[in-house]
């Protein structure tokens, strides 16, 4: 069988002779997508933008105990006002038990307001909220207001180291009688308020056993990892339930928290 013809090359006047893999490497190299690669493989570069957390929806907390047991409060899902756990509240209140009747709840750095709600449903005679968002104070009121106790419950805006001693005093110019009626004051700020500003909050620690009547008492709320054994004033019944710790001090003579 005669041999095929060999196919003809044509003549290319400006090829060199180097090989294909020589002329490759000659041309000007195609910049990667580093940022595309890592998409496709499902990891994040340095120039990747940290991704915010998810939003929190709004939605109601109720009320646990008491005469309005089972109301709503709204929560907007704010992150820097985000209420305490309904576990943690309801140990808070079964160990304050029946001190809570009669007296006058300062809740000092409000968020949701459930506190001084709660309060009130348990048996507190008025009730003062202090939240410095502007918003949150808002729906503090309209909860109140919703549940129809917006005469018994105050809501202040703004700094709680400034608005409270303010208030504590005139809450104790006040009551004039011969005996005052007892206060249960909650200080359950954003846990890091207690390590980023651990003089404003004991000072605020100490202003409020000066003003509060005997009979009242001061409660904290902390993550486990604040050393509260370093709070002003010693007796404090110190209880710890997961990763928070809840502290009381009851005010049994002036002077001598």
């Amino acid at each position: 069988m005669p041999n095929e013809p060999r196919p003809r090359l044509s003549f290319d006047p400006e090829d060199t002779g180097e090989s294909a893999s020589h002329r490759r490497a000659d041309r000007e190299p195609r910049p990667r997508d580093f940022a595309a690669s890592a998409k496709r493989r499902g990891g994040v570069t340095r120039d990747t933008a940290p991704t915010k957390p998810a939003k929190i929806k709004p939605t109601k907390l109720r009320i646990i105990g008491g005469q309005m047991r089972g109301r709503g409060i709204v929560y907007m899902g704010d992150r820097s006002t985000r209420p305490m756990k309904d576990s943690i509240r309801e140990t808070l209140f079964n160990i304050l038990g029946k001190a809570i009747k009669g007296t006058i709840a300062l809740d000092l750095f409000a968020g949701t307001g459930v506190l001084a709600i709660e309060s009130l449903s348990r048996g507190s005679v008025k009730a003062v909220a202090i939240e410095r968002l502007g918003n949150a104070a808002k729906v503090i009121r309209s909860s109140a207001d919703a549940i129809g106790i917006g005469d018994e419950l105050s809501v202040l805006t703004g700094d709680s180291f400034r608005l409270a001693p303010a208030r504590m005093k005139e809450i104790a110019a006040e009551d004039q009688s011969g005996s005052p009626v007892p206060w249960v004051v909650y200080f359950c700020p954003p846990y890091a308020m207690w390590t980023d500003m651990t003089e404003k909050m004991f000072e605020l620690l100490q202003i409020t056993a000066e003003f509060a009547p005997v009979g009242s008492h001061l409660v904290a709320e902390t993550d486990k990892y604040f050393d509260v054994t370093t709070f002003p004033f010693e007796n404090w019944d110190i209880r710890r339930k997961g990763n928070v710790t809840l502290s009381f001090l009851e005010i049994l003579e002036k002077d001598k928290p």
